[in-house]
């Protein structure tokens, strides 16, 4: 409750609330445009917060990242395409109900769907968040260095069907980590004689090559394409009676598989979606009506990416482990205001913790009213052709890249970054390892140089430390479980 109080105090103030309603207008539109990621909304608006309060970045972050989760569901619906990857999933009913001249009835239950997944996941983060913190505060550098392992473990092992380029797009992601001077020894490593990566590849620089120049480049060739909209009707504000009459356990399962997929690190909403729409349709009294236009289908996609939401800030807040794409960028907009994701977050900077937990929940609210409310300008924007948007936002990352330090040498870093990770994008190597990497690299490797030299050089204390040896026990788990799967499957099909 304390955490809450001041997240109140925080959030309810005149400009804050006005930042947050921004944050929450942007990320509807960047979800709402096919081919505009949430990932690269909160990337471009890093820049903008360096003038902000702490209380203003946060707010507006979150209200970005929910907005752009929601937002999906306008161009899966209107247009059959996803808005964000996240919405992959509601394009299976929800293009076909559209289609059948219900769009109006998709739209409204999806957006209601996002909000009750959103607030259930927000009861969970203020209730789990701060009880994992207290276990965290027990951790040492061994358990700090076994966490980041089962975090890139779970991301290696769950976000690429080939299992090896993952694996190489970890250890990509944990090269860039390495650029500049070691954080014990202070060597330069990966400088190649530039003096200006002493002090590594600058982190906003980076997320946006990563992000947002690599989209812009994936976006190029199509961005001639025409789009046909379908009419929609009038949107009410709340969905008909009986088209959430009897339908508690839909709404309830999707916004708790979402939760718990959102803990893990590095899973995503896609994920969360397709796990939920799965169980939606085996416990239905009519599956064969999924993929033809049933409600529940839009139940489950949109409760469930919504309330992944919630579920990836918990390891981000309490073990400074990224729960997604997105929450790894949260983390950079932190350390950019001074802020360290992790256990002591919440003893030394309670009034931050109760400031995502505040915005978070207000960002729901509001996401709910202004996309009902400006359900009309929303399909207007989707009508906004590519060829204008894309040069824009090729401008923003740049001044964002500059303004960092003021420095030209940024802005090559950008480009670089951003072409490496539009050629591993072709190549199909995931993204979300190498990001991980990034992020959690400089954690893995500065407590195991902590941790080995305070036993002077032996790794034999780590047989002594039961929660870091179940960490990684549960890693290797993860890496071993697909190989494991599929050998159960080759031999079942011998059975046969």
């Amino acid at each position: 409750m304390d955490y809450l109080f001041h997240g109140v105090i925080q959030v309810f103030q005149p400009v804050t609330l006005v930042y947050l309603i921004m944050g929450v207008l942007g990320g509807v539109i960047f979800g709402a445009i096919p081919g505009l990621t949430v990932a690269l909304g909160v990337t471009l608006m890093l820049p903008f917060t360096y003038s902000m309060t702490t209380g203003q970045s946060i707010s507006m972050l979150m209200g970005i990242y929910v907005g752009g989760i929601s937002g999906g569901l306008v161009a899966s619906v209107l247009l059959n395409i996803p808005g964000t990857p996240a919405s992959l999933v509601t394009t299976f009913d929800g293009a076909p109900m559209a289609r059948q001249g219900r769009a109006a009835q998709a739209l409204s239950l999806g957006v209601f769907a996002s909000l009750i997944g959103g607030i259930i996941s927000a009861a969970a983060l203020c209730m789990i968040a701060p009880q994992l913190a207290k276990v965290a505060l027990m951790f040492g550098s061994w358990e700090y260095f076994a966490m980041g392992i089962m975090g890139l473990s779970v991301v290696v092992a769950l976000s690429s069907k080939n299992m090896i380029k993952g694996f190489i797009s970890v250890i990509i992601g944990m090269l860039i980590a390495m650029i500049g001077l070691d954080p014990i020894s202070a060597i330069p490593r990966f400088t190649f004689g530039f003096w200006q990566l002493n002090a590594g590849c600058d982190q906003l620089a980076t997320l946006m090559g990563l992000f947002a120049l690599s989209e812009v480049l994936s976006q190029i060739n199509g961005v001639h394409q025409s789009r046909e909209i379908r009419e929609v009707g009038k949107v009410k504000l709340l969905p008909q009676k009986q088209d959430v009459a009897g339908k508690l356990r839909q709404f309830l399962s999707g916004s708790v598989i979402g939760t718990v997929v959102g803990i893990l690190p590095g899973v995503g909403q896609a994920t969360a979606s397709l796990l939920s729409y799965n169980q939606a349709r085996q416990t239905s009294k009519d599956p064969d009506s999924f993929g033809k236009g049933n409600p529940d289908g839009i139940i489950a996609s949109e409760s469930a990416n919504n309330a992944c939401c919630g579920g990836a800030l918990i390891p981000m807040l309490t073990l400074g482990i990224p729960g997604d794409q997105v929450t790894a960028i949260l983390i950079g907009g932190l350390v950019i205001h001074g802020l360290q994701p992790g256990p002591l977050l919440f003893t030394t900077s309670g009034d931050i913790v109760g400031t995502v937990f505040v915005s978070y929940i207000v960002s729901c609210v509001a996401m709910y009213f202004i996309m009902l409310l400006l359900m009309k300008v929303l399909i207007k924007v989707l009508k906004v052709p590519m060829n204008y948007l894309l040069p824009i936002i090729l401008v923003m990352c740049m001044i964002g890249a500059f303004t960092s330090n003021n420095r030209i040498f940024d802005c090559w870093v950008l480009l670089l970054v951003g072409l490496m990770s539009y050629i591993l994008t072709k190549c199909e190597f995931p993204l979300a390892p190498l990001v991980l990497g990034y992020v959690l690299g400089p954690t893995i490797e500065t407590n195991l140089s902590l941790a080995i030299i305070a036993s002077k050089g032996s790794i034999l204390p780590l047989a002594s430390r039961p929660i870091a040896l179940g960490l990684l026990l549960m890693g290797l788990a993860m890496l071993l479980w697909p190989t494991i799967k599929s050998v159960i499957q080759k031999q079942k099909r011998k059975n046969l």
